[in-house]
């Protein structure tokens, strides 16, 4: 059966609208600024809301709703990919010197708890907003193939956008991840998956290793600034 595809306008009519979301987004990270916890809380919530109203869904609308096995073993799936992903980012880091190893350094239990839920809500908001709305507004409009490399340049873009001192690694990093997780947006048909995978990964790369239970520094300069 042919897959029906939405006109240029509508396209364009979603995209603009996801333009004004993550305008809206920075302006409550600005005002929030000084409480990051809150301002990703305020973020997830406003992503949640904005790409509903465009329709985006955590599973396929067209499937009888998942069961909350279901989706646990969705959320647990993307995050042994991340784990994965992560050991080997690692392994890479240590093979080419670009990280080194200062023991272990236990940060207590709240350090640990905040930062998976900081990871688990800027999740929220990255993949509704940047795959979600994205997917959403091509529709199969175009070659699957397309579809995730405009994913990852608007990831790309978002992070060049979100400070004034992004690097190109930092930038190109944030485009190749782009492309990973709307990869598992396709594969499971929603965005439990994807989300489970990038709040593992941004936890175990940017909390567990920087101190809450690993003391490992990453070399000025290095490839390796971009992703831990």
């Amino acid at each position: 059966m042919k897959t029906s595809r939405p006109p240029v306008k509508q396209v364009a009519g979603t995209l603009s609208w996801g333009l004004a979301l993550q305008g809206a987004l920075l302006l409550a990270a600005a005002y929030l600024q000084r409480n990051a916890m809150g301002a990703a809380a305020v973020q997830a919530a406003m992503t949640e809301f904005g790409a509903g109203r465009l329709g985006v869904t955590w599973s396929d609308p067209t499937a009888p709703p998942p069961t909350f096995p279901a989706i646990a073993r969705r959320v647990l799936r993307g995050a042994g990919y991340a784990t994965a992903a992560a050991a080997g980012i690692l392994v890479l880091a240590f093979a080419t010197k670009a990280a080194s190893y200062h023991g272990v350094s236990i940060a207590g239990v709240l350090p640990l708890f905040n930062g998976l839920l900081l990871a688990v809500l800027l999740s929220v908001r990255d993949e509704l907003l940047l795959r979600g709305v994205v997917l959403r507004a091509f529709g199969r409009a175009v070659p699957s193939a397309a579809e995730l490399v405009v994913c990852g340049l608007v990831a790309a873009a978002a992070a060049w956008g979100s400070k004034e001192a992004a690097t190109s690694m930092e930038t190109f990093s944030a485009g190749v991840l782009g492309v990973a997780f709307a990869a598992l947006w396709r594969i499971d048909r929603g965005a439990w998956m994807a989300w489970g995978a990038n709040a593992a990964l941004h936890y175990l790369l940017n909390t567990v290793v920087h101190g809450a239970v690993f003391d490992i520094r990453i070399a000025q300069g290095s490839w390796a600034q971009g992703l831990l």
